[in-house]
């Protein structure tokens, strides 16, 4: 059997939260690292609110695969009310990260999950409330995620230089610098359960 060189992250969000967004801003930083990367959304009719699904693969040689993830070795979950959806196709040793007002042992209670899986949770709804003005979480998830992967898959340095280029043509300089922000609030305050 072949060996990844890569791994896969799968970002649950509804429409307009950002997700794919989260996905690029990933990619993005990979690439910056040097790293091969991908990013693609799963849309279907989907409309403001529902839910939406986006991937992102990074690796360190090129990936010859192009479908959707079945089974992450990342889950990051961006808005809490789809937290169930953390629980299904995920590999062994997989990690969740999800933005919940409750504790990481509570989310791995009501989830009902494998030892080997570990839970990371942060309220990042309240973040981006507190740093954008909007309860948009997607850049706070990523800091969470860079945290919780120990700056193995991107550092901070590059996902905040590849925030910058993805959100820098989309917003004003103060819109990209509250974001920032958000990611290095979730970066320091998220938690391992």
């Amino acid at each position: 059997m072949v060996k990844r060189d890569f791994v896969e992250i799968r970002i649950h969000g509804r429409g307009g939260q950002g997700a794919w967004t989260g996905s690029i801003i990933l990619a993005q930083a990979a690439l910056l690292e040097q790293k091969y990367a991908q990013s693609f959304p799963e849309f279907g009719p989907e409309r403001s609110g529902a839910p939406v699904t986006a991937y992102a693969r990074i690796g360190n040689s090129p990936i010859h695969i192009h479908a959707g993830i079945t089974e992450a070795d990342y889950v990051i979950i961006i808005d809490p009310t789809l937290i169930y959806s953390a629980k299904y196709g995920l590999r062994p040793k997989a990690k969740i990260i999800a933005t919940h007002s409750k504790m990481p042992e509570e989310i791995r209670s009501v989830l009902g999950l494998e030892d080997d899986v570990e839970v990371w949770v942060v309220d990042a709804v309240k973040i981006a409330l507190e740093t954008i003005g909007r309860a948009i979480a997607n850049t706070a998830m990523l800091g969470a995620f860079v945290k919780a992967t120990e700056e193995k898959i991107v550092s901070l340095n590059s996902l905040i230089e590849a925030t910058k280029q993805i959100l820098g043509p989309r917003l004003p300089e103060a819109a990209v610098n509250k974001n920032i922000e958000a990611i290095k609030r979730a970066y320091n305050e998220v938690k391992k359960g």
